[in-house]
């Protein structure tokens, strides 16, 4: 009798909940709709909250506080790091090109093969074909210091973190802070306490690119398991010891993922460095962009996508663990190591073979002669060190072959002929034919009208209506709606953080701006589904589509956000409908990627349980696959979401409106505090639907038993 009544309480709340929730929402719809047709003007925060809230005037006046009293401190970094970034600069673009070429080469060929080492070859060529090999090594300069020092201060801080649980709360919100705020946000104080030039570009895309290496050094080192450590204490290993003998290097996979993150970022935020005074391929992609010239921009952008490319997969071959092969197995040098099964694949990395092992042959004969002259010159002084450096060399005959032909390089420069800059007559431009292609479509009267029918589909029937809607409303009817559903997505505690939150960003009479944004980004996302949703089921059904979307993916977030203002601006120009689109095309592929993990993640026996029970396709995708991949597809609305609140601060570049622009203004009107409310404002928005998108989340996977 209890357990039938339980039972009975149970459905009634189910039931109670399953009507109740939609009438609320339902009649909140319908409230706002009224509110917004009453409203005669947009919804503005009350004069008397913003004038006595003046966060900017506050930001600006410690600014200047700052720069009267510590700008010569910073003055004083700048100069030491603007020292150090023009010597690499100067040794880059001074250079022989087929010495940075070998630079690059050499370290790619011993630790991705010839592969990697082809791929690195045909990037370089590609900068000096297209004319921008001195931006090409300018950009690399920035990005390199860049990371160098992130990495020295973010393994050293993620150290700090990993041996003490203080250390690493304190750390945790500035990691949030850091990871969540726009990157562009970053330029603002970096310009005004740095200066302009490379040296200010350097320090934000420091501060910028730092998090993953701090929190992956922290969490490779945590994971080291406790045997290992208590198995070196118990032979007398001092801290220290246990540290840099045992934690680090079995921690060193996950620090180098976080090396290999941070080079993205740093290449993303040295890219948008050319607007505070960075030259490099930004600055070459910025001025194709102001000029229209679609040729140059696409080819700039081809720079970048294959340079982040290139050092992408440097760092993954890097971290990536060698693979012992079995006896009877051929190792494959070009091909795919799969392949390996099939006579004709073996016969065509036969020849591979032989050349890589004359090379090796050659190399290990060279660095043997080299070492024997030295261990004797050596001798005379000590023995034992002729001995082990002798050792030394031949173990590492690779290595040291590389060296000895950058300096046969080098001295052939210097003392023979001079090799000079890229040549050039080596030519490869497409600029022209790029620009020429655009023209002819852009004026094809079938490819107008699509473009056309789609702008203003998309403009009359989305973007303005949300737009109007979300701006009429009034503030705290928006307010109380973002802090209810706070309170039953998170619990109370969020809700009174949303609550102080929004009522910081109308305080700083950003409001509209802000509901502008966050309209973009809503129908951004909406779209993204809409699109990237069916991809991600096609992928999930079709290998071999799966195969080509990877690929597509890859590529699409490898790309620095700036360039995805290129294709758009190529063949929709300007305007709020430009600064949608490029934010659909960055935003996508999470949204894709966690349908087909999802989708794949469904175990095979609840397919074949529904199509016994006669199910059909349409059936058990829509019944079955999609309840079970609801967590993933809320993590990729999660992603999605993020990813749209980041690329608000560039699409101004192109026609975006909202708290992007109201940064953009800001600095052009040196007016830090507007800048930096505009940006906190992007930042608390996107932390906001954060935490609620991540909430559902977890609801999901609870609901669902994962």
């Amino acid at each position: 009798m209890a357990l039938y009544q339980d039972i009975n309480k149970r459905n009634l709340k189910s039931a109670y909940s399953g009507y109740f929730i939609p009438a609320i929402i339902i009649v909140g719809i319908i409230i706002s709709l009224i509110l917004v047709s009453f409203g005669e003007e947009k919804s503005e925060f009350p004069e008397f909250i913003t004038d006595a809230f003046t966060f900017t005037a506050w930001i600006n006046q410690g600014e200047d506080y700052l720069k009267e009293h510590y700008r010569w401190i910073t003055r004083l970094i700048a100069s030491y790091v603007k020292a150090g970034y023009f010597m690499f600069e100067d040794f880059l673009i001074d250079s022989p090109w087929i010495f940075i070429a070998t630079l690059l080469i050499i370290p790619s060929l011993a630790v991705g093969g010839i592969r990697l080492a082809i791929f690195m070859l045909f990037g370089t060529l590609y900068w000096g074909m297209v004319g921008l090999w001195e931006s090409a090594m300018e950009t690399l300069a920035l990005m390199g210091l860049s990371v160098f020092l992130s990495v020295a201060v973010g393994v050293m801080l993620g150290v700090f973190c990993a041996l003490s649980d203080r250390f690493e709360r304190g750390m945790k919100p500035v990691l949030d802070t850091m990871q969540v705020m726009p990157a562009f946000v970053y330029l603002i104080p970096a310009m005004f306490f740095f200066g302009i030039g490379g040296a200010p570009a350097i320090l934000a895309t420091m501060i910028y690119s730092m998090p993953p290496i701090i929190r992956l050094t922290n969490l490779g080192i945590r994971q080291v398991p406790d045997q290992t450590i208590e198995s070196a204490t118990s032979f007398g290993s001092s801290k220290s010891q246990i540290l840099f003998k045992v934690q680090i290097p079995l921690a060193l996979p996950s620090i180098m993922m976080g090396v290999n993150q941070t080079i993205m970022m740093a290449l993303a935020l040295v890219v948008l460095a050319t607007f505070i005074g960075a030259q490099g391929l930004g600055s070459e992609i910025w001025v194709a962009i102001r000029k229209l010239d679609v040729g140059a921009a696409m080819e700039g952008g081809l720079c970048v996508l294959l340079m982040a490319i290139m050092f992408d997969r440097f760092s993954k071959a890097f971290s990536r663990e060698s693979v012992t092969l079995p006896a009877d197995s051929q190792k494959f040098y070009l091909l795919p190591q799969t392949l390996d099964i099939y006579p004709a694949a073996r016969f065509f990395e036969k020849p591979l073979h032989y050349i890589h092992f004359i090379f090796a042959f050659i190399f290990s004969g060279v660095v043997r002669i080299f070492s024997y002259f030295l261990e004797q010159a050596l001798s005379i002084l000590n023995k034992n060190l002729a001995v082990s450096v002798s050792q030394f060399l031949n173990l590492h005959y690779f290595f040291i072959s590389g060296i000895l032909i950058l300096v046969g390089i080098y001295l052939y420069d210097t003392h023979v002929m001079a090799i000079g800059t890229f040549p050039e007559s080596w030519n490869l431009s497409i600029r022209d034919e790029i620009a020429s292609g655009v023209k002819a479509l852009t004026v094809n009267p079938t490819f107008i009208g699509i473009t056309k029918a789609i702008r203003s589909s998309v403009v009359i029937y989305l973007l303005r209506p949300l737009d109007m809607y979300l701006t009429y409303l009034p503030y705290w009817f928006t307010i109380g709606t973002l802090v209810l559903i706070s309170w039953a997505s998170v619990g109370f505690r969020f809700a009174i953080t949303t609550a102080v939150l929004l009522v910081f960003i109308g305080a700083c009479g950003i409001w509209i701006e802000a509901m502008i944004t966050l309209s973009s980004v809503l129908i951004s996302v909406l779209l993204c589904f809409v699109i990237g949703v069916p991809i991600g089921i096609i992928a999930s059904y079709n290998p071999r589509f799966k195969a080509v979307n990877e690929v597509v993916l890859d590529a699409m977030q490898t790309l620095p956000y700036f360039c995805y203002l290129i294709p758009v601006l190529m063949f929709f120009g300007g305007g709020a409908f430009s600064a949608l689109l490029a934010t659909i095309i960055y935003s996508i592929p999470p949204i894709i990627r966690l349908t087909v993990l999802g989708l794949s993640q469904v175990s095979v026996t609840y397919s074949e349980v529904s199509t016994s029970f006669g199910g059909s396709l349409i059936q058990t995708l829509r019944k079955v696959k999609f309840p079970l991949a609801v967590p993933s597809l809320v993590m990729g609305f999660n992603q999605t979401v993020m990813m749209a609140f980041a690329m608000q601060i560039v699409t101004p570049l192109i026609g975006g409106k909202g708290l992007g622009l109201e940064v953009f203004s800001g600095l052009a009107r040196s007016d830090t505090g507007r800048s930096l409310a505009a940006g906190v404002g992007i930042c608390l928005l996107a932390m906001i639907i954060d935490r609620i998108s991540l909430a559902w989340t977890k609801k999901q996977r609870d609901a669902l038993g994962i």
